[in-house]
């Protein structure tokens, strides 16, 4: 899994989403090169954000049918898991 700790808040939001969403293209990016990443977890202050690996296998088959990133990003932002700590 990769994981990325950054500092931030979920109250930040699209200042936060803007850094999520560049660690998950960042993940995808590594997935190209061929690093075996079986998901992606984010840790902020008070919670961990993850995007477990079936949900990646999912997202990769629905988006060669799919190329809007507005709706990407939804569909991950929906998928994506909120862990309070």
């Amino acid at each position: 899994m990769l994981v990325v700790s950054i500092s931030g808040s979920l109250t930040e939001g699209d200042s936060l989403l803007k850094h999520y969403g560049g660690i998950f293209y960042m993940a995808i990016d590594s997935i190209v090169a061929g690093w075996d990443v079986c998901g992606i977890a984010v840790e902020l202050d008070e919670a961990t954000l993850v995007f477990r690996m079936c949900d990646m296998m999912e997202l990769f088959e629905w988006i060669s049918e799919s190329s809007d990133d507005e709706v990407i990003a939804e569909w991950v932002l929906n998928h994506t898991r909120v862990i309070r700590d």
